[in-house]
C-alpha cells in the first residue's frame, strides 16, 4: 500500500470512518493508519477523505512514535554503516550519548522534543560544570541525528535548529619555546629515548599523535629526507586500531638535516637494543616502540602519559610551572613556528594534514603578528624609498 492511500467505510447511516495509510513505523515496522470520523453525505465524506489523504502526503502527521533514544541508536548505526564517521568518533559519540544525552532525553518522544527543552538541558549541563565546548558537542550530536530524522521523514523540521547552543570559549593555546622543547628532548634522551624521538618528530613534522605511533621505518626515506604519513592508530574500547589519517589523505613531510640525524640516531638505538636482548626486528618495524623487536607500536595514550610525566619532572627540577604542556601542543609548536617564519599558509596546511588552509588560518591566526609587522616594514620601506 502506498503512503496516502485512503479508505472510506460507513459505520452507520451518515457516519463514516476515514482512514489514510501513512507508511510503516521505522522502529516497529507496524503500519501507521490515520483515522478520522466524519458525519455527512457520501459526497462530503469523499471530499473529507481526499483532504485527509492530501494532509498525510504532505507529512502533516507523525510517521513514527520513536523516542530520542531510539533515534540516536538508529543514527549511530547509520553513520557507522555508511562511513560518515571514524570508528573512534562513533565510539566517542556513543559514550557521550550514554553518559548524558540518553539519561536526560532518551525517553522523550521525538515528535515532542522542543527547543525550550533542549535549552533547559544545555543550561543544566553548564550549571553542573560542563564546559560550553562540551555542551556544544552534545548539541551537535542531537542536531545531526534530528537532521537525519528529517531526511528519513520522521520529522518535518529539526527542533535543534531553534535551540540555543552555548558558544564555546577558544582555549588558550600553550606552545613551548625552542629552549623548552630542547630541554624536554634532552631530558627524555637520558631516561626514555623512544619518548625523546617522539617529541622531536612531533615538533619537526607536526604529525598528530596517532600518525606518529603508526609510522614504520618503511615510511622513512633518510636519503631523501622524507616521511610519508598515511596511517594513524586510534584506541577504541581499549583496543588499538590502525586506519587512515584523520582527513583520510596521505602526505609527505620533508625533514631538514636535524630531523634526518634525529632519526638516524634513533635507528642506531633501535638496532643496538634489538641486538642487546637478542630479539630480532620484525620485517617492517614501527619507528616508536618499547618492544625490542619493534613489532608493537607505542600506544597513543602512552605517549600522552609519559610526556605529561616528563613535564612534571622538569617542573619539579626548576620549581616552577614552566612546562604546562600536552603532547598535542608540540604540533602547535610546528605550525606556529612555520607561520611566524613566513612560510606560506598553504604549505603549512598541507604539511600538517589540515583539510583546508582556512582551518589553519582560523586556528593559528595569533601566530601571524610577526608576519604582519614584517609586512608593515616592507610597506614603510617602499614609501620611504
Amino acid at each position: 500500500m502506498t503512503r496516502g492511500a485512503g479508505t472510506l467505510t460507513e459505520r452507520r447511516p451518515g457516519t463514516w470512518r476515514l482512514r489514510a495509510y501513512a507508511g510503516r513505523d521505522p522502529i516497529t515496522d507496524n503500519p501507521i493508519q490515520i483515522t478520522r470520523t466524519f458525519v455527512g453525505s457520501p459526497t462530503a465524506a469523499r471530499k473529507a477523505l481526499a483532504k485527509l489523504v492530501t494532509e498525510v502526503e504532505a507529512g502533516k502527521f507523525d510517521r513514527t512514535k520513536v523516542t530520542v533514544g531510539q533515534l540516536l541508536d538508529r543514527w549511530l548505526a547509520h553513520i557507522e554503516a555508511v562511513g560518515k564517521a571514524r570508528p573512534k568518533t562513533v565510539c566517542e559519540y556513543r559514550r557521550k550519548i550514554d553518559g548524558r544525552i540518553r539519561p536526560a532525553l532518551g525517553d522523550v518522544r521525538l515528535n515532542r522534543l522542543e527547543p525550550d527543552t533542549l535549552d533547559a538541558w544545555y543550561q543544566r549541563w553548564l550549571a553542573e560544570g560542563l564546559s560550553p565546548s562540551t555542551v556544544r558537542i552534545y548539541h551537535s550530536i542531537l542536531s545531526a541525528s534530528c537532521h537525519q530524522a528529517v531526511k528519513w521523514g520522521w520529522l518535518d523540521r529539526a527542533p535543534t535548529d531553534r535551540a540555543s547552543a552555548p558558544t564555546p570559549r577558544s582555549p588558550t593555546m600553550k606552545v613551548p619555546t625552542p629552549a623548552q622543547l630542547s630541554a624536554l628532548v634532552k631530558s627524555a634522551e637520558r631516561a626514555d629515548p623512544v619518548l625523546a624521538a617522539a617529541i622531536a618528530l612531533a615538533a619537526l613534522t607536526g604529525a598528530r599523535r596517532g600518525e606518529l605511533v603508526a609510522l614504520r621505518w618503511s615510511d622513512i626515506d633518510l636519503e631523501a629526507g622524507l616521511v610519508r604519513i598515511e596511517r594513524a592508530i586510534t584506541v577504541i574500547d581499549g583496543a588499538p586500531h590502525e586506519g587512515p589519517t584523520k582527513t583520510h589523505q596521505a602526505r609527505q613531510v620533508a625533514l631538514d638535516p636535524v630531523g634526518v640525524e634525529t632519526l638516524r640516531r634513533h635507528w642506531r638505538f633501535v638496532v643496538e637494543r634489538s641486538e642487546l636482548v637478542e630479539s630480532p626486528l620484525v620485517e617492517d618495524p614501527y619507528v616508536l616502540s618499547y618492544q625490542a623487536h619493534c613489532g608493537t607500536s607505542v600506544g597513543p595514550d602512552t605517549l600522552t602519559h609519559r610526556f605529561k610525566a616528563l613535564c612534571r619532572k622538569l617542573e619539579a627540577a626548576v620549581d616552577t610551572k614552566r612546562y604546562p604542556f600536552h603532547f598535542h601542543e608540540l604540533r602547535h609548536f610546528s605550525v606556529t613556528t612555520l607561520l611566524a617564519a613566513g612560510v606560506d599558509l598553504r604549505t603549512v596546511a598541507e604539511r600538517h594534514g589540515h583539510a583546508q588552509a582556512t582551518m589553519t588560518l582560523n586556528r593559528y591566526a595569533h601566530a601571524l603578528p610577526e608576519r604582519d609587522r614584517a609586512a608593515a616594514a616592507v610597506l614603510g620601506n617602499a614609501l620611504g624609498g
